[in-house]
């Protein structure tokens, strides 16, 4: 067996610009794919300004009765109402816990005030409670 000698070549660009012309070039391309990208920002395989599904909460009342909206055909004599579960009840993240601090006692939040807004919608309020459900 005979080795041979492999050698690199290297080729050269049909055309070469000039530094500040390259960035340019780049700086015009990159522009471009992300003001492409930017308009249809994806999470999770949808689009953001689409609603998130069934039983999924929205980041927004618009978003729930949106999404409410387009069921609103096969709702019958339905209404579309819109709730924060989120916000309603209590849980571990807006607990307070109260301690003695020399003659007193000191109450502080030991979690987060309010845990972010997630609403989902129903057709009718499923609650008797007043506030809880709000009309879209």
């Amino acid at each position: 067996l005979k080795r041979r000698k492999v050698t690199a070549v290297c080729h050269r660009p049909l055309v070469t610009l000039p530094g500040t012309m390259q960035r340019a070039s780049f700086a015009l391309v990159f522009a471009a794919l992300f003001l492409g990208a930017a308009g249809r920002l994806s999470v999770g395989g949808r689009l953001a300004t689409e609603p998130k599904g069934a039983g999924l909460p929205e980041p927004t009342m618009e978003a729930a009765c949106g999404e409410c909206k387009q069921h609103e055909q096969y709702l019958g004599e339905c209404t579309c109402f819109a709730s924060d579960i989120m916000g309603t009840f209590e849980d571990d993240s807006t607990k307070k816990l109260t301690t003695r601090e020399k003659y007193g006692f000191k109450t502080e939040n030991t979690g987060v005030e309010r845990l972010p807004e997630g609403w989902v919608w129903h057709c009718r309020p499923i609650t008797a409670s007043e506030g809880v459900w709000k009309q879209c």
